[in-house]
């Protein structure tokens, strides 16, 4: 796995803990969207 790839699968597990921690804590599922919007606008970006 050369180094891109691998930093791409950090940073997609990091924004599933992240959406996960926001949905339990806030007890909003719908408010964690916003960080998935974000990290497809990050991907689009960086892409």
């Amino acid at each position: 796995m050369d180094k891109k790839n691998l930093m791409n699968w950090i940073i997609a597990i990091i924004v599933a803990i992240v959406y996960l921690t926001v949905s339990i804590v806030f007890k909003s599922w719908a408010f964690s969207w916003f960080i998935w919007v974000a990290y497809a606008i990050y991907r689009f970006i960086v892409k």
